[in-house]
């Protein structure tokens, strides 16, 4: 099948990239004697899990229970959900993972959760595996103060049923950076702050824990990784998006896009593609170098679309409208390309301009 016979709009995946891709991220973890915990969010397909997983990673992380059930159900068995997990309705899901021979980690950030954590896995006979979350200037969730992560690395003395596995943290403020000598800058404390309070736990008599960080663009880029961490996290880097592309300074790794119509072209000035909202979302990016001047770009023209509606995308540029006409196919790179795969049923892994495999998005939807 052609790349020419596929309806559009559509989830295209370049096959030799996405190689390429789990190749250089692999060599990365390895030349610092890391492992790769590889989060699925960005992806939801087990298929690329198990090549994650093929090309050395110890795991996979995931955002949610419902993707840790997907990947479970799949063969994945070494998960990480990173998240903080609050509900017994979830608790019940993990401790029945569990129990069907699945390793389950979870994050965690407060004393009171902890307890609730160590009495209802204790009803169910089982350990909860906890890493805690560490906030290193995202401003979303993880513990903040020192005094709170004693109270925590305390409570864990005195629970029964749960299990001090780590600390995590995650750079996402990273994405703002101006340029790749701040985005270093913020890697670097980041990675420090998640590490003084690695050593805070070892005063606790904890040994031999995991060390977990993870954002793309500070992955990408091929920083040094202290010693002291043990495990990485990252996701886009599997398939890439516009935003991205700019912090690595390259298209290179784009393996990821969205397969479009021309269906008008009303003026001289104004194109109309298929692939509006509902199938690049509206999100961009506009702070530092991660920064998108529009709502995708289109890969082969490089013009950026300037406007979406819900089945539309508009671009004003008039060297493309004269350069395109009505039934031509075009690619787009997404702005963020996470929740544009939530969007999709399924995707095309592509090599050239043949189609080798159509694969389902199992975990689209599993946002609970």
């Amino acid at each position: 099948m052609k790349i020419t016979e596929i309806d559009t709009p559509a989830l295209l995946i370049d096959r030799e990239i996405v190689l390429k891709n789990l190749e250089k991220m692999q060599k990365y973890a390895d030349k610092f004697n890391v492992s790769l915990r590889p989060h699925t969010k960005t992806h939801k397909m087990p298929y690329f899990a198990k090549l994650q997983v093929a090309y050395g990673a110890k795991g996979v992380t995931v955002a949610k229970v419902g993707e840790a059930e997907v990947m479970a159900k799949e063969g994945l068995s070494d998960i990480f959900i990173a998240n903080e997990i609050v509900t017994r309705q979830k608790f019940a899901r993990i401790i029945a993972l569990q129990k069907a021979g699945v390793k389950v980690s979870f994050g965690v950030d407060k004393v009171g959760v902890l307890r609730l954590i160590d009495e209802v896995f204790g009803e169910a006979k089982e350990v909860a595996e906890l890493l805690v979350e560490i906030e290193v200037g995202e401003n979303r969730s993880g513990v903040i103060e020192e005094d709170d992560f004693r109270a925590l690395m305390s409570a864990f003395g005195e629970c029964k049923n749960v299990k001090f596995c780590g600390v995590f943290s995650h750079d996402g403020h990273s994405y703002k950076a101006k340029d790749k000598r701040e985005c270093e800058q913020i890697f670097r404390a980041a990675t420090d702050r998640t590490l003084k309070f690695a050593g805070i736990a070892r005063e606790f008599g904890y040994e031999n824990f995991t060390v977990s960080i993870g954002s793309t663009p500070s992955l990408i880029n091929d920083f040094e990784i202290p010693k002291g961490v043990t495990e990485l996290r990252p996701g886009t880097y599997i398939f890439m998006d516009a935003s991205q592309a700019n912090a690595y300074g390259s298209f290179d790794m784009n393996a990821a896009s969205v397969l479009s119509v021309v269906i008008s072209r009303p003026t001289a000035t104004r194109t109309i593609l298929d692939a509006g909202a509902k199938a690049l979302t509206k999100e961009r990016r506009s702070e530092g170098f991660c920064t998108t001047p529009g709502m995708g770009l289109i890969a082969e023209h490089e013009v950026w679309i300037d406007s979406l509606f819900d089945e539309h995308a508009i671009i004003l540029n008039e060297k493309f409208a004269k350069s395109v006409r009505v039934g031509d196919l075009v690619r787009i790179y997404p702005n963020h390309i996470c929740p544009v795969v939530n969007l999709y049923d399924y995707a095309y892994l592509v090599s050239g301009d043949e189609v080798c495999e159509n694969m389902p998005v199992l975990a689209r939807g599993k946002i609970e």
